[in-house]
């Protein structure tokens, strides 16, 4: 499912960035926690991913979940090429992106810089991510 998202800092007739929500997994050995993979139609260096979260009413923005132990993937998804620490060396105008994000509330959508995302449908974690990334608690 690929969305529109508004830039928060353009005005409605300017472009979008567009956000594919390539899938939301489970993952067996974290309670409370998914791994969420996006498409993210820009290059990796215009994505704040501090941005990404989820509202928390009666609780203070600085204490809502963000997204936890990030690595950016190739194109297919089936390689790392960057994390937190480590950007990618990639200049394409194309990001695919996996995060953690603890106490999923699948009633609301993941806000993010260029707009919110809703959440759906739940997957088994793909062969491709779970022989790559391991979930670790913070």
């Amino acid at each position: 499912m690929i969305q529109q998202c508004m830039d928060k800092n353009t005005s409605a007739n300017k472009m979008t960035t567009e956000i594919d929500l390539i899938g939301i997994y489970k993952v067996e050995s974290g309670k409370d926690v998914h791994l969420i993979e996006l498409g993210i139609k820009t290059n990796h260096k215009n994505i704040d991913i501090g941005e990404f979260t989820q509202e928390q009413h009666r609780i203070d923005r600085l204490n809502w979940q963000t997204p936890w132990d990030e690595k950016f993937l190739n194109d297919s998804g089936i390689k790392i090429i960057g994390d937190w620490i480590n950007s990618p060396i990639d200049n394409s105008d194309f990001t695919r992106i996996v995060f953690f994000l603890h106490f999923v509330d699948f009633k609301k959508p993941l806000s993010t810089q260029f707009g919110n995302v809703e959440l759906k449908t739940v997957k088994e974690m793909p062969k491709r991510l779970s022989n790559l990334i391991e979930y670790e608690k913070p």
